[in-house]
């Protein structure tokens, strides 16, 4: 007769009695758990999913940031939520369900740590069991579950309705269909914006991304265009603030200021506007070393607008107003700012990175900031400011003349003015 310590008490025990006394009390207390008419589909079926405002808010912001869009009769764009769920289960239910066997691998470890007599099928239901304990609980925690999520069954996600329905639901690994896509909205918003956008577009990506380990050329155009561009795809990278992921290389085109001219220019692609059919290219343009070093500064200094040459660089004199200005507006702010000089009220600044990004962020600073090394910037705030003074003079002239139709027509009007 074997005998072991027992993991409880610590006394000797008859190891056959207690692997048998061991195994009817996880049978007795490991009950089926029932599944609602509700929680299973059938073809072409609509599921509720429940889920709190928050959560709401944030999937249908991503919709609309990465284009999953339709535009109402006013003009004003709505998430286009059915198109938006969908691809989060068609490129996010694998890397989900990884997760989610992870996380039941380290349970069983612990149970056949702790307890050794456990039989590996005892493990797998108890781990199981514990998986969707877990799910629950969590999901009672978040209150006003209010909010209702209409997910349809299409072609596209059709399998993996069924996987979920066959593999998790009768497998007893959760408790609802409901609550499995709210945990697996709820894992895909806990990835940083520009992981979620990858996550989206992961077939692009992945598309994108074998061209360049390839150096191939590939055809590709935005999504509002017609006509392909040819582009050598250099780098993906994403935003400082990673909001976004930008595709940076080089693109040939004609030359505006000489038609009939082609030329090659360092570009960046905001990745969520480029279309999805990307082709490969039978003209290979070859990218120089002064591009090359050009894109990894616009990668230092500015992914959402490429350089086009090494040490691209501004000089900018900013006012009091414009250094206070410079301090509060994030958005599209340039990463390298050296103050270098300060000439009596005015503070004068060495910002690195494209010009056209530069010239762009400043312009919001109206008369408070003077671009010093650029004479095409310089004409164009001259001819704004000259256009503002000739609207203020317009203004002025139409409301004496408005004034002075009304003093004729009604005297009394003076009196009030």
């Amino acid at each position: 007769m074997a005998y072991i310590k027992c993991p409880g008490c610590n006394r000797d025990v008859d190891q056959n009695k207690y692997e048998d006394m061991l195994k009817r009390e996880v049978n007795k207390k490991i009950e089926p758990i029932k599944v609602k008419k509700e929680d299973t589909y059938s073809i072409n079926e609509t599921t509720n999913v429940y889920v709190d405002q928050d959560t709401l808010t944030k999937l249908d912001q991503d919709a609309l940031d990465f284009g999953f869009s339709r535009i109402k009769s006013d003009g004003t764009a709505i998430p286009n939520r059915n198109a938006f769920i969908s691809a989060i289960m068609i490129n996010y239910y694998d890397e989900f369900n990884s997760e989610e066997e992870q996380k039941a691998n380290v349970i069983k470890d612990t149970l056949k740590k702790h307890l050794p007599l456990l039989s590996d099928v005892s493990v797998n239901a108890l781990s199981t069991y514990i998986m969707g304990g877990m799910d629950t609980l969590a999901s009672e925690k978040v209150k006003n579950k209010k909010m209702i999520i209409k997910v349809k069954q299409t072609k596209a996600n059709e399998d993996i309705y069924t996987d979920i329905k066959y593999e998790h639901i009768n497998n007893n690994s959760i408790s609802s269909i409901s609550e499995f896509y709210y945990s697996m909205f709820k894992s895909y918003l806990e990835h940083p914006q520009y992981i979620r956008e990858q996550i989206i577009f992961k077939k692009k990506f992945k598309e994108i991304n074998r061209y360049i380990k390839k150096g191939n050329t590939i055809l590709i155009k935005y999504k509002s265009d017609k006509n392909y561009m040819n582009f050598y795809p250099y780098k993906i990278v994403h935003s400082p603030e990673e909001n976004h992921n930008y595709v940076l290389g080089v693109v040939k085109t004609e030359d505006f200021n000489n038609p009939g001219q082609m030329i090659s220019l360092c570009i960046s692609y905001r990745f969520d506007n480029i279309g999805d059919i990307i082709k490969l290219s039978k003209d290979p343009i070859k990218i120089t070393e002064e591009q090359r070093q050009a894109l990894e500064e616009t990668i230092l200094y500015c992914p959402s607008s490429a350089q086009q040459k090494p040490g691209e660089h501004t000089i900018v004199a900013l006012t009091k107003n414009g250094v206070s200005l410079l301090e509060r507006i994030y958005t599209f702010r340039p990463t390298y700012i050296d103050k270098i000089d300060q000439i009596d009220d005015y503070s004068i600044y060495k910002v690195l990175g494209s010009n056209f990004q530069i010239y762009n962020y400043f312009k919001r600073f109206g008369a408070d900031a003077i671009i010093l090394n650029d004479e095409k910037f310089s004409e164009e705030q001259k001819e704004m400011a000259s256009r503002i003074i000739q609207n203020y003079d317009l203004f002025l002239n139409l409301v004496k003349l408005v004034i002075t139709a009304f003093d004729k027509l009604h005297p009394l009007l003076i009196h009030f003015k």
